[in-house]
Order: C-alpha cells, then sequence, then structure tokens
C-alpha cells in the first residue's frame, strides 16, 4: 500500500512538472533535473524519450502507424507510461492494444473526426489498427498501457473473445472503430491495479514482467465483472442533476465529499462520474477545489479571518497547502489577494 501511494504521488507531481515546464516556469534542462534526482526506482525516463530506444520501423507519414517494437522493449509484453500532459497526440494508428486509463482530469480521445470525452475513473481499450489521437486536461493523470497484439491474444481469449465474438463487442454508441469504454468510477481496487501497473513498469526487479502481465490480467478480469459499459448521453440531459452538483459544492464546500455528494443528491458516486462526463465538466476533485479556492477569495473579501482561518474555512487541510493551490489558481497568494482588493475598493 504505501508503495502504490509513493506511486499516486509520484504521477501528480510529473502533472505538475509538465505543466510548469508548458508555462515556462521552467526549463526542459530543469525538468529533465528533476526527472533525474528522483530515487532509480521511481525514475520514468523513459516515459519522456530519455534513455529510451530509439523508434524505428516507421515512416513519416500523414497518418502513421506505430510499431510495438518503438515502444515495448524487448522480452517485455506490456509498455507502460503516463500520458505527457504537454503533448496532444496527432491521428495514428499502431499495431498494439493500448488501455487509456484516466485517474484524474480528463482526456479528449479524437477517432474519425469524433470526440469521445474520459472522466476520472474510465477506461478506453483500443484495438490494432483503430485510428485515434488524443489531449488531456492541465490537471490530467493518464495512464497509456500498451500491450503487444500477440500477447493480448494469446493471454485474453476467454476476457474478450478476440475472434471469436461479433466486432460490436469493440463498438459503443459514440465511439466508432474497434474499441471499449469502461466507467470504474472511484473504485479503488481498479485504481490500485494501475497503480501498481505504473510502479512495476519503473522497477527493474527480475520478476517485474511476471508481476506486469499478472496485474493485467487481474485488471481485465475485474473490468468484466464490474466495469459498466458507456454509452454517450445528449449533455441537456444532466443539465439540471449537473447544477445541483454544482450547488451542493458551493454550498459545502468546507467538507464536501464525493461520497456525501451522492448521498445528499441521492445519486450513485458512478452516476456523478457520468454526469461531469457528459455535460463537459472537469473532474469532482478539480471543482471541489475550485469551489474552496472561491469560497475563500469570499472570506478574504468580507472577513478580517486570519489566512490560517480562511484555510480552515474553506475547507483546506492546512494553511501552506491553501497557499500553494491559492497561487496556482489566481496567481497571487491570499494575502497578497487581500491587500489588492481592499486597495481597490478603499477599505
Amino acid at each position: 500500500m504505501l508503495h502504490m501511494e509513493e506511486t499516486e504521488k509520484l504521477l501528480y507531481r510529473l502533472t505538475e512538472w509538465e505543466q510548469e515546464q508548458a508555462a515556462g516556469r521552467i526549463t526542459q534542462r530543469e525538468f529533465r533535473s528533476a526527472l533525474e534526482a528522483l530515487p532509480r526506482d521511481l525514475r520514468p525516463l523513459d516515459w519522456y524519450g530519455i534513455e529510451a530506444p530509439a523508434p524505428g520501423g516507421r515512416e513519416d507519414t500523414a497518418l502513421p502507424e506505430f510499431d510495438e517494437k518503438s515502444f515495448i522493449l524487448s522480452g517485455d509484453d506490456v509498455c507502460v507510461r503516463k500520458h505527457d500532459t504537454r503533448d496532444a497526440t496527432p491521428p495514428h494508428s499502431h499495431n498494439f492494444y493500448e488501455l487509456i486509463a484516466v485517474l484524474d482530469g480528463t482526456a479528449r480521445n479524437t477517432m474519425e473526426n469524433r470526440e469521445v470525452e474520459l472522466g476520472r475513473g474510465q477506461l478506453f481499450l483500443l484495438c490494432p489498427k483503430a485510428v485515434h489521437g488524443i489531449s488531456c486536461s492541465p490537471d490530467a493523470v493518464v495512464l497509456n498501457v500498451l500491450i503487444r497484439a500477440s500477447f493480448f491474444r494469446a493471454s485474453f481469449p476467454a476476457v474478450f473473445g478476440v475472434g471469436g465474438v461479433q466486432e460490436g463487442l469493440f463498438s459503443p454508441p459514440g465511439a466508432p472503430g474497434r474499441c471499449m469504454l469502461f466507467d470504474m468510477g472511484e473504485d479503488e481496487e481498479t485504481r490500485a491495479l494501475f497503480l501498481l501497473l505504473a510502479r512495476e513498469s519503473l522497477s527493474s526487479r527480475p520478476n517485474r514482467r511476471a508481476a506486469v502481465n499478472g496485474a493485467l490480467a487481474l485488471l481485465f478480469s475485474f473490468l468484466l465483472d464490474h466495469g459498466e459499459m458507456v454509452e454517450k448521453e445528449s449533455p441537456k440531459k444532466y443539465e439540471a442533476e449537473m447544477q445541483e452538483i454544482l450547488s451542493y459544492l458551493s454550498a459545502c464546500c468546507a467538507d464536501a465529499t464525493l461520497a456525501g455528494a451522492a448521498e445528499q443528491l441521492h445519486f450513485s458516486t458512478r452516476h456523478i462520474a457520468r454526469i461531469l462526463r457528459e455535460t463537459g465538466q472537469k473532474s469532482f476533485n478539480t471543482l471541489l477545489r475550485e469551489a474552496r479556492v472561491a469560497a475563500a477569495r469570499r472570506l478574504l473579501e468580507e472577513t478580517s479571518l486570519t489566512v490560517e482561518e480562511v484555510a480552515q474555512a474553506a475547507g483546506f487541510s492546512e494553511g501552506g497547502y491553501f497557499i500553494r493551490v491559492f497561487r496556482r489558481e489566481t496567481g497571487t497568494t491570499p494575502a497578497l489577494y487581500r491587500a489588492q482588493y481592499q486597495q481597490n475598493h478603499k477599505i
């Protein structure tokens, strides 16, 4: 469990560094130095093309097809990478299976000029030859699991019936082509399996390959037992329910939780995830953070509470974390925000 928490923190830290570099606050050299300073068993250099084998066997065409040899190391069956939030991958195809897992934020998968919006807890399985492109929100934590085609077909015929079921199984509404879209909501077991895959992909242990393959087999079995196949709905269908969620966050941001929202609004957590996805919203955690920052701004403007007291009243765990989040969201510190507000309004 400790390793899983460590891996989860690493994924969020990488997203922060990607956005710092994209905004010009750190250089590419500093970004690389930060990666190289990580402990050896948590150093994802190859995720960013550092010390990775040079891609080969690909032609520079308008619509490239990526070869598994360029990504999956010889002797391995699976490659796990964090998707770089700075990059929007243009349309392409590949000769391997790809499982896209959104652990936080959102990802937009484009297939044949149609877009499939993926939210927190959603998984998208693409078969070989499917043409797609992908981009992520700045706060996204997305894992790409690349699976050698021969290994997939040999290992999981009973799971997905490859070659034995109608092709329609891979084509839910709203997602043309050979693909499957699952919604696992806030299921902690699924999340833990993806964190295990990420952790083992960074490991150099002799049994790393067996651990990765075993976790993948368990994940696929779990998906078919507990995963929900997603069908796209009209965004207007959820407008009223979305407003209920936003009202809840505004009124209860100090101690709001996903489980609390589900209980108060009489929704399941999975249904809330679907509402957010279908209405094009951010993740629940992102909306909650924004609601807390908005509440903090009001308290700074209207009360004489200290910064620490404002943090507590708005629902932040401690002052230092509140200051960091507030600066990231508003571009200034709470103290400077209050001073500027008072100056502008001659208070």
